[in-house]
């Protein structure tokens, strides 16, 4: 029986647009594309005029973290259990973070680790089906040197997203932790922002702290910092003893506060993005 003709550049993109997972790629798209629309905006100190590209940004991240938890959780079940198991995963987490964002005032900050995660899933869906897609391999026993060129392209690309993924997810806890929720208390001090965003980011925040090493991570040098910073020995002593004691309960109800949901949650599962976080990004 002689071997199937070639599948046409046609069939290839048909293949390619039909499935839910284009659909997520064009979610992360949109996201990197408003977001660098509303950054050019934010520069020049234009934010109103700009805010349209904030809300955008978040609807395409919407897009992209539904489809994900659509493909997670196939089956939706009536159960409490089952409400527990997908309020504990990350994906519903940022999903509904997104949502959060995407009804709130523009900011620079909660764009941030959003983008970076659409960087880099964009980035590795183009590697591995966008390009294959438009430069397949070659026959058997025939050379093309484009198709080299693009596999070599490939895996540049791929070794650079493996080296700097852990960089960004470093970054992207530090802007969680210090960047956004910043962003928040002084809007809510300011009124520039609702009171209650730091209660919701927050609760988003602790949930975080239980899947993240890097949030743990980042929470853990800034309580040192401040420690360092507010408490004896190397604290500073003009420092009046009451906002010593202030700092160190507001420092406690803190973790407190932190670590209930941790008690709650360990029973659920780990996130299938945790397992495989050296080759995935989140969403």
């Amino acid at each position: 029986m002689p071997p199937a003709p070639p599948a046409t550049l046609s069939d290839r993109l048909w293949v390619l647009v039909k499935g839910p997972q284009f659909v997520w790629w064009l979610g992360h798209v949109t996201m990197l594309v408003c977001a660098a629309l509303y950054f050019l905006y934010w520069i020049t100190f234009n934010y109103g005029a700009g805010a349209h590209w904030f809300s955008r940004a978040f609807l395409g991240a919407i897009v992209s973290y539904g489809v994900v938890i659509y493909k997670s959780f196939p089956n939706i079940q009536f159960t409490p259990e089952f409400f527990r198991k997908i309020l504990a995963d990350e994906n519903v987490q940022y999903f509904l973070m997104a949502i959060f964002w995407w009804r709130s005032t523009a900011m620079l900050a909660p764009l941030l680790p959003f983008t970076v995660f659409a960087f880099f899933n964009s980035l590795n869906y183009t590697r591995t089906n966008i390009l294959p897609t438009f430069f397949p391999p070659p026959p058997a026993g025939t050379t093309d040197e484009t198709y080299n060129d693009v596999s070599l392209i490939s895996r540049k690309l791929h070794v650079w997203t493996e080296s700097n993924h852990a960089a960004a997810m470093t970054f992207v806890a530090y802007v969680e932790v210090i960047g956004v929720m910043g962003s928040l208390i002084i809007g809510a001090i300011t009124f520039q922002s609702s009171i209650l965003s730091p209660i919701v980011y927050g609760n988003f925040l602790r949930y975080r702290y239980f899947f993240s090493a890097e949030t743990r991570t980042a929470f853990a040098l800034i309580r040192s910092s401040l420690d360092n910073f507010f408490l004896p020995p190397s604290g500073n002593p003009s420092i009046p003893p009451v906002v010593v004691r202030g700092y160190t309960m507001a420092r406690d109800a803190v973790i407190r506060f932190g670590q209930a949901p941790v008690h709650q949650a360990a029973a659920a599962p780990r996130p299938e993005s945790e397992e495989r976080s050296r080759s995935h990004v989140r969403g």
